[in-house]
């Protein structure tokens, strides 16, 4: 007995199935293969961005670290500087060599040397003065001293965060 046609119709509708279906597997395959040879790619050229990023910023860190520990060294040379000066100025005072003293209101009644005197008023070379002893002398000395310092010092921190911040910025890049 013959086989119905259908029959070789199925058979061949079902073996083209399956041929199908193994060569759309292939096909797959092969796209998640180029998919993954792709994603590979990506991950290393990011990890060769990341490397070089994290290069460039470590290289920045040691500049700038360099450049802070070079700006504290000149605080601290400005500083002995400072304060070899103010010794030197002090000795200077307790000598004698150097006579600090202040002006004072006078309260003697001269004619024409009134608060309206112009002459009074543009500090006159005759005016009265007082002159001060060592300990008040270096206590004047150790506020203007004290406020260089600190200057010095707000100048350095001030000098250090526009460091830090022209270094870091990486917006501008």
């Amino acid at each position: 007995m013959a086989a119905p046609p259908w029959r070789a119709l199925a058979m061949g509708l079902v073996a083209g199935a399956v041929l199908g279906w193994t060569a759309q597997g292939w096909r797959k395959d092969a796209n998640l293969a180029d998919l993954r040879t792709d994603v590979a790619t990506a991950q290393e050229t990011a990890a060769t961005a990341l490397v070089q990023a994290t290069g460039r910023v470590l290289q920045l860190e040691r500049t700038a670290a360099g450049q802070l520990a070079a700006r504290t060294d000149q605080l601290t040379e400005d500083n002995h500087h400072a304060k070899t000066d103010r010794d030197r100025f002090m000795a200077d005072v307790r000598s004698g060599a150097i006579r600090l003293s202040i002006p004072v209101a006078s309260h003697c009644a001269s004619a024409g040397a009134g608060p309206a005197d112009p002459a009074a008023a543009s500090g006159n070379r005759q005016q009265a003065r007082a002159e001060l002893d060592g300990a008040a002398a270096a206590a004047l000395d150790a506020i203007a001293s004290d406020g260089d310092a600190a200057t010095r010092q707000l100048n350095a921190c001030i000098d250090a965060y526009n460091l830090v911040r022209d270094t870091y910025h990486v917006q501008t890049e």
